[in-house]
């Protein structure tokens, strides 16, 4: 069958013209693997919603939203730093990413008949926690996987994109989850959001990856790099041999300070954001449980419209002292949540989750940038896994303090308290000078990992600009 030029494929000029205006995700393959992103991001953002009133309306308790909240976190951590490993060494990244979303499309709807039958809590969160397993192979993969269908002078334009993609999911996933559940109850969101992985296992198929995962990987001197080996049969020697591509990923973090401060103080903010937007938020916009599920869902879905402005300024903008952008826009989020506690309820706690969203955008695109462009091709993965976990680590404490939190503040207390506190610890970062001119320039790591003679090079040298030694 004779291939046609995309942008005549259906004989119009006008054809052509939207895909122009599409950009990069006009591209068949970033078109397919944004919108598989998207679809289960307005359905996660759906679950989200029918979770917390849910165990609100079912317990009526700041401690069991809150424990609930944190067990549901802790799998996909556990699972970041293995996904990561299998992300590096795996012939196919997307094969991975489509096991994940058939997984979790078929646990979703074991929770959807789940919660049909009974108001067991203890129920949904075991089987919610499969979720989490499946999110955390998805998630590193992913983040590697762009590599493969995008180039590098597109991976700020592909960032930024997935992050729309993010606040579509974000406007839209809680405005549908607030109607769901107070139309037809959590079940039928919970329905809703398995579909919707069943529709990215789909779209991921339809991706045409444009090279193999080993083709084009560089180690850390910009040589190609030899396909990983397969390790040797045997539970240990997989393990062993994981353990030492986690620790290769370790070396190289450890040699770039930014990079180290920005996790530290990542996983400090996200804490924070955890416990606030998923036990003080609900609590706030919807203390009666399902029945302000609405009211829950436009605030989550006003983050998402913030964002989207945010990615109108940002598409406008040169970032080029990318260290004070990004701290600030932490500390913008913290101060936003911080205000919602202040305001309470209501237009000017809505207002606050668009100026949230505003940061966020900012930051979920410049800093994955800086990662994909300066880190070695063949360490993203597990570089990017350990990011994830870096960020998301002590997510789940958070959630978990929030509850006696708000049992001694009150929602709104907790929320003014957390949010200052996040916001200093944001500003904190820019005290290092290797943050304050942090550029997205490659950048150098303030020292080198040992090398196989037990010597070091120095700091910054130009012989191994990329700072590891694979």
């Amino acid at each position: 069958m004779e291939r046609h030029n995309t942008a005549n494929s259906d004989g119009s000029p006008m054809y052509g013209s939207v895909i122009k205006r599409l950009g990069i995700v006009g591209e068949r393959n970033f078109g397919c693997y944004w919108a598989a992103r998207t679809l289960s991001l307005i359905g996660d953002y759906a679950f989200r919603t029918a979770f917390a009133t849910h165990i609100i309306s079912v317990s009526g308790s700041a401690a069991t939203l809150a424990t609930a909240t944190a067990v549901l976190l802790l799998p996909s951590l556990v699972f970041y730093l293995v996904g990561g490993a299998l992300g590096d060494r795996t012939g196919s990244r997307r094969a991975v990413m489509v096991w994940a979303d058939t997984a979790r499309f078929a646990v979703l709807a074991l929770i959807a008949a789940a919660t049909f039958s009974t108001s067991s809590i203890v129920l949904l969160v075991a089987l919610a926690v499969l979720i989490g397993v499946a999110d955390g192979f998805f998630q590193p993969v992913s983040f590697a996987y762009m590599q493969e269908i995008t180039s590098k002078e597109k991976l700020v334009a592909a960032n930024s994109a997935l992050s729309v993609g993010q606040q579509i999911g974000l406007i839209g996933g809680p405005l549908i989850g607030g109607f769901v559940v107070s139309l037809a109850g959590a079940p039928a969101t919970f329905a809703f959001d398995s579909v919707t992985f069943m529709a990215s296992a789909v779209l991921l198929l339809l991706v045409r990856t444009p090279r193999r995962a080993d083709e084009g990987r560089k180690d850390g001197a910009g040589n190609k790099a030899e396909p990983a080996e397969e390790p040797a049969a045997g539970g240990a020697a997989r393990l062993r041999q994981i353990g030492a591509d986690v620790a290769q990923a370790g070396r190289y973090v450890a040699g770039v300070r930014w990079l180290l401060i920005s996790l530290a103080v990542g996983a400090c903010t996200n804490a924070v954001y955890a416990g606030v937007l998923d036990v003080s938020v609900p609590l706030i916009m919807a203390p009666e449980g399902t029945g302000g599920a609405r009211s829950l869902g436009t605030f989550y879905a006003l983050q998402g419209i913030g964002a989207l402005v945010g990615a109108a300024v940002l598409v406008k903008l040169t970032v080029r002292r990318m260290g004070p952008a990004l701290f600030s826009m932490l500390a913008l989020m913290a101060c936003s949540l911080a205000a919602t506690g202040v305001v309470g309820g209501g237009t000017g706690a809505l207002a606050m989750a668009f100026t949230y969203g505003i940061g966020l955008h900012f930051f979920n695109s410049l800093f994955p940038s800086l990662l994909q462009e300066q880190v070695p091709e063949s360490l993203l993965s597990r570089v990017g896994s350990l990011a994830f976990l870096g960020f998301n680590g002590l997510m789940p404490l958070g959630a978990l303090l929030m509850g006696p939190l708000v049992a001694a503040l009150d929602a709104r207390g907790a929320a003014i308290a957390a949010g200052l506190a996040a916001a200093c610890v944001s500003l904190s970062a820019l005290l290092s000078s290797g943050v304050r001119q942090l550029s997205s320039a490659r950048a150098e790591p303030d020292a080198s990992p040992a090398d196989a003679d037990g010597d070091e090079e120095p700091a910054g040298s130009d012989s191994n600009p990329e700072g590891v030694s694979p």
